[in-house]
């Protein structure tokens, strides 16, 4: 498969497209055309995990085998409150502040379910603690 065999810079690549996407795709709900028809944030993410659903096939077509585990539809019962949860906040607080808090508090929860849960390991702890700040 074509992502297994790129090499370093191709992560970076793939690091960077995360980077803009993650940090645009609550955009939409503070457009002029979302706000003036006053979309309700459950349809709003009734459309992105439709949308979230659909491209997630087109792995297959990169040679990605299909395999199935429950640990993904539990994945999406965590992803699609925090996705609504998201869309009010955006709509309340703005789309800086909310992103801007979100992501930062993302990656100290996800850094502790790998070194609490999962027990990965850190090669620093004290570089941990400081980007954990």
């Amino acid at each position: 498969m074509f992502l297994y065999t790129c090499g370093e810079a191709c992560g970076w690549a793939c690091a960077f497209l995360s980077l803009f996407m993650f940090g645009s795709y609550s955009v939409p709900v503070k457009s002029n055309a979302a706000e003036k028809v006053d979309v309700d944030p459950l349809v709003f993410q009734t459309y992105r995990t439709f949308v979230s659903f659909a491209v997630a096939w087109s792995v297959l077509l990169l040679g990605v085998d299909f395999t199935f585990t429950p640990w993904g539809i539990v994945s999406g019962f965590c992803w699609v409150p925090g996705g609504i949860s998201g869309i009010y906040a955006v709509r309340k607080a703005g789309l800086a502040i909310s992103q801007g808090v979100w992501s930062c508090v993302i990656v100290m929860v996800s850094m502790s379910w790998g070194v609490f849960v999962f027990h990965e390991n850190v090669k620093s702890i004290s570089a941990a603690c400081c980007a954990a700040l």
